[in-house]
């Protein structure tokens, strides 16, 4: 599974990403480029609006540099964001994958957790989340990308570390804002009436209002359930209301809803996708390889 796990930066390579070397957009003799996002060098794009969807996460949404320029960031990768701490002024970089469509002209949508400051001190917050969350409209930060190994194709193909391999079925594990990244893939294999993959999700959660992007994915699973299974589980599920999965994602979950043995993931032609914190991506990685899955099953966003 390391081979499949985006790992830590080393210091050359966050050096290499810290340096200020901006695209040329600025350069009024470059042509408009058709696609924003550029691999080897940054590119702006100014805040343009901010959404509080609770009282922790925003959907932030960002110009780019031209109403008619598209993204260019494939399906099932991310791409780097980068802006200053406004306190200590070191670059700040962290991964993001975009919620907006990858065809949306003009405009990015990225969904971001913010957390705060802890009420006893013992925890700063997250500087990226806080600087973002304190971003006014109107200001430029800087994007680089695409990045990642896994590339969805469409219609069971992907790509991983540019091989192909067809996939007749997913299981997508998530937590948290770990949904951002499979919700990607997830929505692409829904909004494809041809694309007969199917799908099993299992998003866990605290609480429901932790639950992001649930009204489209619950739209999504609503038009497809022939080829999807939605999931959620709450750690503390309210006490009347509630259907659906109650607990964390264990052995006892993933044994009822990821078996290999279930009848879409016996026939070959499948993939786990993981996303969440360090110790769910972990204890879901060893749990799956003792079920039976093998480690080129397996990819951690």
């Amino acid at each position: 599974m390391p081979n499949y796990h985006i790992g830590t930066l080393t210091p050359a390579a966050l050096a290499t990403l810290t340096t200020d070397k901006s695209s040329s957009s600025s350069d009024s003799t470059s042509a408009p480029r058709a696609v924003f996002l550029q691999p080897k060098s940054w590119s702006k794009a100014t805040l343009h609006a901010k959404k509080t969807v609770s009282w922790d996460t925003r959907v932030f949404t960002f110009a780019l540099e031209h109403p008619c320029q598209t993204l260019g960031l494939p399906t099932g990768q991310h791409l780097m964001m980068r802006l200053r701490d406004p306190v200590t002024h070191d670059a700040l970089i962290r991964s993001y994958t975009p919620i907006s469509h990858e065809t949306r002209q003009g405009y990015l949508d990225v969904l971001v957790k913010v957390y705060f400051p802890s009420a006893d001190g013992s925890s700063a917050g997250g500087k990226m989340s806080l600087a973002l969350d304190s971003l006014p409209v109107g200001h430029a930060i800087d994007f680089k990308g695409p990045i990642g190994k896994f590339e969805y194709l469409g219609r069971g193909r992907c790509a991983v570390n540019g091989r192909e391999r067809n996939v007749s079925s997913f299981v997508m594990i998530c937590g948290g804002s770990g949904v951002t990244p499979v919700f990607q893939v997830f929505r692409s294999i829904m909004m494809d009436e041809e694309d007969p993959t199917h799908v099993t999700l299992l998003d866990g959660n605290r609480v429901v209002e932790d639950i992001l992007i649930k009204d489209e994915l619950d739209a999504h699973a609503q038009k497809n359930p022939h080829k999807c299974k939605l999931l959620y589980t709450l750690t503390q599920p309210p006490e009347q209301g509630w259907e659906g999965l109650k607990g964390r994602i264990g052995a006892s979950l993933l044994n009822e809803h990821a078996s290999p043995q279930l009848e879409h993931f016996s026939k070959g032609g499948r993939m786990a996708l993981v996303c969440g914190p360090e110790a769910l991506e972990r204890s879901v990685g060893e749990v799956l390889l003792q079920m039976g899955w093998e480690s080129d099953e397996v990819l951690f966003f």
